[in-house]
């Protein structure tokens, strides 16, 4: 696998902004089920952008297609392209997690894995900088008195 880089920089149809994300004919699917069809978006690099529909209409799916999360389940299927940065997230030499480090989500509901509150918060520390290097409180320290 290989980390991303950047290739030549797109930009917004404006012609003023970088693209953080491109899709382009975008198709999601659960096994035969089409949960998103022929989606075509850009997201400008260094804006706020919402995706704003009804429950159900396919604005999770999208995200979880932008940052590989679909890749998790195993019927789930993505047609089209998406590129971050100029670079297709899907090329068979992209590392799916390298992408999961630079495309976060934001849950509309908490959505902690299975693990204590201390394993949730300190997750991210863990994984992103050798173990050498976290210094992180014991988990007995992390009583209600010490968070006030």
């Amino acid at each position: 696998m290989t980390t991303l880089t950047a290739t030549k920089p797109q930009t917004y149809s404006n012609g003023n902004s970088s693209l953080a994300v491109e899709a382009l004919n975008m198709h999601v699917y659960y096994g035969d089920f089409r949960a998103v069809k022929n989606v075509s978006l850009n997201v400008p690099e260094k804006a706020i952008t919402a995706l704003i529909g009804p429950s159900g209409c396919g604005k999770s799916t999208v995200l979880r297609s932008f940052n590989r999360m679909n890749d998790l389940v195993s019927t789930a299927r993505v047609e089209g392209s998406i590129f971050y940065h100029g670079q297709d997230i899907y090329a068979d030499n992209v590392d799916p997690v390298e992408i999961r480090r630079r495309i976060g989500m934001v849950f509309q509901k908490p959505n902690p894995f299975s693990k204590s509150i201390y394993d949730n918060v300190a997750w991210g520390a863990k994984i992103n900088r050798p173990l050498a290097e976290v210094t992180l409180p014991q988990e007995r320290d992390c009583t209600e008195p010490q968070l006030s």
